[in-house]
């Protein structure tokens, strides 16, 4: 079976046990001294950039370039409560495009289990961006909205990007190394350099979110336009907040921090997962 139950921790303990049996399988697999490149905490991140990870997954083709990757794809959709393996990160975010949108009004059987960081930002743009038209169909709701995202994690702003897409908005995906356009049905376009920059795609935006986590980072507050929503999801402030307010801008909203809605709709997909997979019937 694809997912597996789990109804008592003497079960999710043999799971476990399964993962690590199958994770040292996998470093004994490896070439000689992949395995130390793959899991020694001196490789960092930036190591791999333009290269293959030691390890491919063998049904996507993917070479994972950190433990993160790996492990993040070991763990069974029934246990996934931040929606990141597999058959949610591939299957449903690159392939079904229309069912990769948050629905708020959906039944638990129709339920995605989306990131928490991630739908916390989609479900505050739901209550407090005028740009959000909750009378349109799914997948049209955020139609005519420019959004810049300023981070592409895999935990938090690619699924961000691609449910904003798949519900209508233009999104500009920003991160160290690159820009990338994501747009309706999963179609996505990376600029080069000489094409677009940060400043532009924030211009350009009625939403700006950022999640960087660095203290010497910061939006200029006269990139942003009037009537715009910016979300600060990072725990640095990624814009002056007392220049934001003094700005001349009008119509500016500004959320400071998603914590609060972020821990909700984790025990959403809690729930969501226990009555799905683990609850008697």
């Amino acid at each position: 079976p694809i997912f597996k139950k789990v109804p008592n921790i003497k079960m999710l303990s043999s799971v476990l046990d399964h993962t690590r049996t199958n994770m040292d399988r996998t470093i004994e697999s490896l070439a000689p001294g992949q395995s130390t490149l793959m899991f020694s905490s001196s490789k960092g991140p930036n190591d791999w950039t333009g290269k293959r990870g030691p390890y491919k997954n063998k049904m996507t083709g993917v070479y994972y370039k950190t433990f993160d990757d790996y492990f993040r794809d070991m763990i069974p959709a029934s246990l996934d409560v931040e929606g990141l393996c597999h058959d949610y990160n591939s299957r449903l975010m690159s392939k079904y495009t229309h069912v990769y949108v948050d629905r708020s009004e959906a039944e638990d059987d129709e339920s995605i289990i989306f990131p928490c960081t991630a739908l916390a930002v989609a479900r505050i743009l739901e209550s407090c961006h005028w740009g959000y038209n909750a009378s349109a169909p799914v997948g049209k709701r955020l139609q005519g909205c420019v959004i810049t995202i300023v981070n592409r994690s895999e935990i938090f702003g690619r699924p961000l990007a691609a449910m904003l897409a798949n519900d209508g908005a233009m999104v500009f995906s920003v991160d160290i190394n690159s820009i990338v356009a994501f747009k309706e049905g999963g179609r996505t376009h990376r600029y080069k350099q000489s094409e677009v920059t940060l400043e532009g795609c924030v211009r350009q935006s009625s939403v700006v979110v950022t999640a960087v986590p660095s203290s010497s980072f910061q939006i200029p507050v006269d990139w942003i336009q009037k009537d715009s929503t910016v979300i600060n999801v990072a725990r640095e402030k990624n814009i002056d907040e007392d220049a934001l307010r003094a700005v001349d801008t009008p119509g500016i909203t500004y959320i400071p921090q998603v914590g609060q809605v972020t821990v909700a709709l984790l025990e959403k997909n809690l729930v969501l997962l226990h009555r799905r997979y683990h609850a008697p019937k």
